[in-house]
């Protein structure tokens, strides 16, 4: 009695949180469908007979759950596709004879990060804004190259009127007009830091045509737009708050950086249309390929200016310190191993299916062959 009553008091004193009764729900559902089975099979054909029957219909199950698993990406799953840090280079990573801080090969015929205001100048990247404004049609010049005072104003002063008179947020006319000069600079600020990555998602005919004129050569290397680079720059932002550079740090004076742009090489080859047959071919081509060739991203970031925030005011834009150096942050995709766990789950099962299977066989053959020996007796 003593036993019994600690059993439950230790019973008692567990927390059966989601974890537990979870755990417990699929062993006594998976005890009670299983074992019902199997109890209703080895009545009606005896226990060996009954559990290897049982057995086999277990395997030939997870053969087919874990097949499912491997074709879709769900149940059990390993590690997920990420991009790790290889390399960190500040300054032009064009360059080869920096003793002191090496850039790795791959990044040689990556452009100076350096901005330049004209166009044509081989030795420096070219300035996003400018492309815009020698090149853009006038509703892109309108969209990314405008700053219309009296849309700001007009905007300003219809939330401005929607506020009550005891608001803390309502402004005098004085406080409007110094208002609307506030958000117009912001709006110039992010005019002219635009960068190339940005500009080839929101007008990528742009970028490819100055690509076609050779004033933006990136060797083996492809402008990515930011959209497309989200996860790259993430990982490169994230490891860059922990790096020994001054990121991250308390001082909010060096806390922040800008993103620049994302350049990309290597992987399989994406398709260069939606077309059908561009679809079918490109679709055949990367699943003949018997191994994934190695993606690079490269995300560069550079030091942003800081500036005091303003009570009641929504933060000012980052805006890029010129003074600083460009850091490139050099990163490889690892595909990891996501599908894995299912795979070995699906060779598994099979095996012991296949091994059920031949035993089952070898069974009626001896089954047969005792039946065949004792009809032929005298």
């Amino acid at each position: 009695m003593g036993s019994i009553l600690s059993a439950v008091s230790a019973l008692g004193a567990i927390s059966f949180d989601n974890e537990i009764r979870g755990l417990l729900t699929v062993l006594l559902g998976s005890a009670i469908l299983m074992g019902s089975v199997w109890l209703i099979i080895s009545t009606n054909t005896g226990f060996r007979l009954g559990s290897l029957i049982a057995i086999s219909a277990i395997f030939g199950w997870t053969v087919m759950m874990a097949f499912i698993w491997s074709l879709y990406g769900i149940g059990l799953q390993g590690a997920r596709p990420t991009w790790e840090v290889q390399a960190i280079h500040i300054g032009n990573p064009s360059i080869t004879d920096n003793e002191a801080n090496p850039p790795p090969e791959i990044l040689d015929d990556l452009p100076n990060p350096v901005t330049c205001s004209t166009l044509g100048d081989g030795d420096c990247l070219p300035k996003a804004i400018q492309i815009v404004r020698v090149m853009g049609s006038s509703a892109q010049r309108a969209e990314l190259d405008s700053i219309d005072a009296g849309t700001i104003r007009a905007e300003l002063t219809a939330f401005n009127d929607a506020l009550a008179d005891d608001d803390p947020r309502k402004l005098v006319d004085d406080e409007i007009e110094s208002e609307v000069q506030r958000l117009a600079e912001e709006q110039r600020i992010r005019n002219e830091d635009l960068t190339l990555s940005e500009l080839k998602g929101v007008a990528p005919d742009l970028t490819d045509e100055v690509e076609r004129r050779g004033w933006l050569d990136l060797g083996d290397w492809n402008l990515e737009t930011t959209q497309a680079a989200g996860e790259a720059i993430t990982a490169a932002s994230d490891y860059l708050a922990h790096a020994n550079l001054g990121f991250g740090e308390t001082d909010e004076q060096s806390n922040s950086f800008v993103v620049l742009d994302a350049f990309q090489q290597g992987g399989k080859p994406e398709r260069l249309n939606n077309g059908v047959w561009e679809r079918v071919s490109n679709k055949v081509v990367t699943s003949a390929m018997p191994r994934h060739p190695t993606n690079y991203t490269v995300v560069q970031v550079q030091r942003s200016i800081y500036k005091e925030p303003v009570a009641g005011q929504a933060p000012p834009p980052t805006e890029v310190d010129p003074r600083e150096p460009v850091i490139s942050v050099l990163m490889e995709r690892n595909l990891g191993r996501f599908r894995l766990p299912s795979i070995l789950v699906t060779i598994g099962s099979g095996l012991l299916f296949l091994a059920s299977l031949l035993m089952l066989h070898t069974r009626d053959l001896e089954v047969r062959r005792r039946l065949e020996g004792e009809g032929a007796a005298p």
